[in-house]
Parts: structure tokens; sequence; C-alpha cells
């Protein structure tokens, strides 16, 4: 048995939640994944999940132990302008708070179980449409209707 490591946890927690979250409020057939490689092979709509940057901080003068900021960027590709600014509404509303945070232990390569830990909370939010300055006639479907949402979220877990 492996875990991941607390950025892949922050990752897994994100989708997990987001999923459960499209199925509560009944949206169908929306794919949630973690590369743009896998957002370019789904059928649109598609929202991408990434972390890329953490930012420790020490728990005190002198120790060792830190708690983190991380910075997670999620892409929202729809099929119109309508249904991205419906699904970039709806992720603000369920991220705005806070999300759980949990970790995953994996067997053969899947994940044999998760424990919940506690809540990230969410101290900023960047809410904006992806314009690549071109006329969206002329943009691959992808692109057309996409919308960017940046979150910094803090994890109150001390890591040592």
């Amino acid at each position: 048995m492996a875990n991941y490591g607390t950025t892949r946890n922050i990752e897994a927690s994100l989708i997990d939640y987001i999923k459960i979250k499209l199925e509560e409020y009944e949206w169908r057939n929306v794919s949630v994944v973690k590369s743009f490689k896998q957002a370019s092979e789904s059928d649109l709509p598609v929202i991408c999940v990434m972390v890329t940057d953490s930012f420790h901080k020490k728990t005190g003068l002198g120790e060792r132990a830190t708690r983190r900021d991380v910075i997670v960027h999620a892409d929202v590709f729809a099929k119109s302008d309508g249904q991205r600014l419906d699904l970039k509404d709806f992720l603000i509303k369920i991220l705005k708070i806070s999300v759980p945070y949990n970790e995953y232990t994996i067997e053969r390569g899947r994940v044999a179980s998760k424990t919940y830990i506690c809540e990230m909370y969410t101290k900023r939010i960047d809410d904006v449409k992806v314009n690549l300055g071109v006329d969206l006639s002329v943009l691959d479907v992808k692109d057309r209707y996409r919308h960017y949402i940046g979150l910094t979220l803090s994890l109150p877990k001390v890591e040592v």
C-alpha cells in the first residue's frame, strides 16, 4: 500500500468534491479531470483541476512545522457561453467557503480508501473568462467557451 503526498491528496479531494456536488446538483455528463491532456480527450463540458504552487508558512519562529497554502487552477471547457457561465457560477458557489481534504491510500494503482482529515479554506478566487483574442469561430471547439477560476486554498493541517 502507498499513500498520496499532500499535493495529490489536495487534487484528488477537489476532484472528488466537485464530482459529488455535480451529482448532488444534478449536473449530467460533466467530466472532471486533472490535466489538459485528459480535458482535450473528453467530451464537453469538462472541468480541469490542477494544483501548481504551494506556499509553506512556519507555525512559529524556529519551528520546522508548516501550514500550506496552495494555488489551484480550474478551467471550465463548455459547449456554450450560457453553460460556461452556469458552470463557473456553480464552481464558485461550492468552492467559496471550504473544501474537504482527504488522505488517500493506494493499492495496485487504485484508490483503496480515503480518510477525511479537515477542511481547506478558500482565501481567494479569481474568476476570468478566457479571451484568446481571436474570433470564436476560428478556435477549436474546446477553447470557444472557456473560463478560468484560480483559487488560493489554505490547508490548516500542520506538516512536519
